[in-house]
């Protein structure tokens, strides 16, 4: 019975494993989509001081064919992100009007065009391994005119998570060791039944593995929380910091800010379209700050908890169900024992 206890601790080491890779794979491909989304919205926001740029020459009849200092706008978007490669011009009819990319990048060759509104500022699309970031431009009549479009390298995401990816992975060793070590001590010392080993068994490598899930699920999102505060406050500074200066610009042009009677919506309409930002206040001296939304925050800690939490009921149930199998063979194995014992006795 040692070595059949034996197999069944190193399957029960194989499954952990399994486990770990899966949910591995299950956080970091959430974790990726929740840093993503609020990157490419900060970005998105920062580019629309230069798309406004652009807007105002158009609603005073300039053509976006043919526009006055484009490139020193397109080095003006590049700089916004040291990840970009590239930033380009598009006709309304998908037209590659300019183009500005010091690393030989190419123009993207597909854009993502969608019905953009107050809620839907920008689309997100991959070409070749890059992420292509694309946001409208209006002009007269709130009609497109063109669109802006950003190259954005595949690796930005990577590098941001890396020591979150980094921790992750010494976390699920940690935990694999210790989960094991435990389940296999449990089963050699506890596990003693002849006739319900295998009940037993299956029961401790079910709760082995669902402990696993449970731990790391627990640890991870609490880390979580940390990290995605802290991606947070580094954009909403960016963000406030590329509002004060539009509005910056709009002082030193010799407007009175506390003359423009729709400051207040003005405000409101840019931070809208922010999910993370709470609301945008500003003081005497019209310096802007943004308070961080905590229903955002819950929000995409729920969003990240209910992956582990399916990986889990994965987990429980496809133990449950191997237990009841393996419980109903077990009888059917001592029954049939039983009545073999009873015929050899008659």
């Amino acid at each position: 019975m040692g070595k059949l206890k034996l197999l069944l601790a190193l399957f029960m080491g194989t499954l952990i494993v399994f486990t770990a890779q899966r949910v591995y794979y299950a956080k970091t491909d959430t974790l990726d989509s929740i840093c993503s989304d609020i990157l490419f919205t900060r970005l998105a926001v920062e580019s629309q001081q230069y798309t406004r740029q652009i807007e105002y020459g158009l609603e005073n009849g300039k053509s976006l064919d043919n526009f006055y200092n484009i490139q020193s706008i397109l080095n003006s978007v590049k700089r916004c992100y040291s990840y970009t490669s590239g930033a380009y011009i598009i006709s309304d009819d998908y037209r590659l009007l300019y183009s500005n990319s010091d690393d030989g990048s190419t123009a993207p060759r597909a854009i993502s065009i969608r019905d953009f509104d107050d809620s839907n500022i920008y689309s997100v699309t991959k070409d070749a391994d890059d992420f292509i970031l694309t946001m409208p431009i209006y002009g007269r009549g709130e009609k497109i005119y063109g669109y802006l479009a950003m190259r954005i390298k595949s690796t930005a995401i990577g590098n941001t998570l890396s020591e979150f990816y980094v921790e992750y992975r010494l976390q699920a060793v940690i935990l694999t060791i210790l989960t094991f070590l435990s389940g296999s001590i449990i089963i050699i010392h506890l596990c003693r039944s002849k006739e319900r080993l295998f009940r037993q068994c299956f029961g401790v490598i079910t709760g082995s593995v669902c402990s696993y899930i449970l731990v790391d699920g627990a640890v991870s999102i609490l880390k979580l929380q940390i990290m995605i505060e802290g991606i947070i406050q580094q954009s909403i500074s960016k963000i406030t910091l590329s509002l004060q200066n539009d509005l910056d610009t709009v002082q030193q042009k010799g407007v009175a800010v506390g003359k423009i009677m729709d400051f207040n919506s003005w405000l409101f309409e840019s931070g809208k379209n922010i999910p993370f930002i709470e609301n945008l206040i500003y003081d005497k001296n019209y310096k802007i700050t943004a308070t961080v939304s905590e229903g955002y925050i819950g929000e995409q800690i729920w969003r990240y908890a209910a992956v582990i939490l399916i990986v889990l009921l994965i987990a429980a149930a496809a133990g449950l169900s191997l237990r009841l199998i393996v419980g109903a063979l077990e009888r059917i194995i001592v029954k049939r024992n039983i009545k073999n014992a009873n015929r050899a006795v008659e």
